[in-house]
């Protein structure tokens, strides 16, 4: 009696929701620390605008190249100690850059420190998706689907709003060098203890052991699981998803600058600390919102109901940029609004994705996670293309008509973001058939 209740206890004790959250926050936070909060710290330390830029954007290299190395997790030990060790390894790269910029040593060395962390991260992020997808059944899957989605970005959210803010607040009381090195080292810090907390609560499943039957490892079957996925049936349709969903969204990281620029340059005019502010307060409240909402949406009525609502999500609310770029209110609460809307639908949205790239993979017995790693990269490179020349978009209305002002850019490119949703639409409608068939509701199974 005592040892059921022991097991029982046991069992309860690394259910999902002790792990999941957790582990997608270690996915997010690492990224972001990586890629965006490293271009605040490069600009807040002095480093040239075009050298940042550069370096900040090779950072994110990893994440694209990753499928080149990613099979080695199906075949070298488990996801699950995957996962656990690239915690650690990530906090160390984390902490010597904290080191690394508390004594000045500030780009030779925290470059090194931070492409060592992305590698981390890129292969961190294959091995949880890996261990996710074998560790839940499809009802668990949909149901946590919203919930890794949100805390993904949750992760981000902290890093680009609440680590920056805090390394701003501790420039008053130390030198630039210093405050950052000790918002890096706290997550550095951070991040080991999470790799211990999840050595304790992820839990070992028969599917993480390692195969006897695993063929000898060679070039040829190193790289089958992807040829066989890009040969296969269907390849073409997700293929079309994947590049073509997040169109409109991938554009969006014009709003930034929008935001910030000043008034009479046809921006909105606020500082920095008020969009860290809606950032970090409305808008990431309102992401985690819509990514739980969608995935209990999902997981209790299935896709078929939920499908149209969660592409209507992610590209409707984009409108309230063209709101805002036509009347550009002065009140911060309004513009916050916007922002909640926005980030609202992107959460409900993006969740269609994120289940999308689980049943592709899910279909691949024994290469999930290398199939799944395929995937996020081509969604990635849906993502990188055209947010790479969304700046060069906004100077095109300036070409064309060399009277017009900035805020005439802005509110053309907005209307050009809108007619961009178009895609995404279509796409999911090729999808529709698999995804609804992937993710039945309850009474369907």
């Amino acid at each position: 009696m005592g040892q059921s209740s022991t097991s029982a206890s046991s069992a309860a004790l690394r259910s999902g929701w002790f792990w999941i959250p957790s582990l997608y926050l270690a996915e997010g936070l690492p990224a972001a620390l990586v890629t965006t909060v490293s271009l605040v710290m490069f600009s807040h330390l002095g480093i040239p605008a075009e050298k940042s830029l550069f370096w900040t954007g090779l950072y994110a290299l990893p994440w694209m190249l990753r499928p080149l190395w990613v099979p080695f997790i199906d075949r070298i030990g488990t996801p699950r100690s995957w996962a656990i060790v690239l915690q650690m390894i990530m906090g160390g790269f984390f902490a010597a850059a904290g080191f690394a910029a508390a004594m000045g040593a500030w780009f030779g060395a925290l470059t090194f420190c931070f492409f060592g962390a992305a590698f981390a991260s890129a292969t961190h992020d294959a091995a949880a998706d890996g261990f996710y997808i074998i560790a839940l059944d499809a009802s668990d899957q949909a149901k946590f689907s919203g919930i890794r989605s949100a805390l993904y970005k949750a992760g981000t959210v902290i890093g680009q709003g609440g680590l920056a803010m805090a390394a701003g607040a501790l420039a008053k009381l130390l030198s630039p060098g210093a405050a950052w090195g000790s918002v890096y080292a706290a997550a550095g810090v951070f991040m080991v203890l999470l790799g211990f907390w999840h050595l304790v609560f992820m839990p070992p499943t028969p599917e993480t052991q390692k195969k006897k039957d695993t063929p000898k490892l060679s070039f040829l079957n190193f790289f089958a699981p992807y040829k066989e996925t890009v040969m296969g049936h269907g390849f073409l349709k997700a293929l079309a998803f994947l590049l073509l969903f997040r169109l409109a969204e991938s554009q969006l990281r014009v709003a930034v600058p929008f935001l910030l620029a000043p008034r009479e340059s046809g921006g909105m005019g606020l500082t920095v600390g008020e969009q860290g502010l809606l950032y970090g307060t409305c808008g990431p409240l309102a992401l985690i919102g819509g990514g739980i909402l969608s995935g209990w949406a999902v997981s209790r009525h299935g896709m078929k109901r939920w499908i149209l609502p969660m592409v209507l999500a992610i590209n409707v609310p984009d409108l309230v940029y063209v709101y805002l770029s036509f009347f550009r209110p002065e009140a911060l609460w309004i513009t916050g609004t916007c922002i909640f809307i926005e980030q609202l639908g992107y959460g409900f949205g993006f969740t269609l994705l994120t289940l999308c790239m689980v049943a592709l993979a899910r279909n691949r017995k024994g290469n999930e996670t290398s199939c799944f790693a395929l995937f996020t990269a081509l969604s990635l490179l849906g993502v990188m293309l055209p947010g790479a020349v969304a700046g060069y978009l906004l100077k095109i209305p300036a070409l064309l008509f060399p009277g017009a002002d900035a805020l005439f850019s802005y509110r053309v490119f907005f209307i050009w973001v809108i007619l961009c949703t178009v895609p995404s639409f279509a796409v999911t409608f090729l999808m529709k058939k698999e995804l609804c068939t992937a993710f039945p509701a309850p009474s369907e199974k």
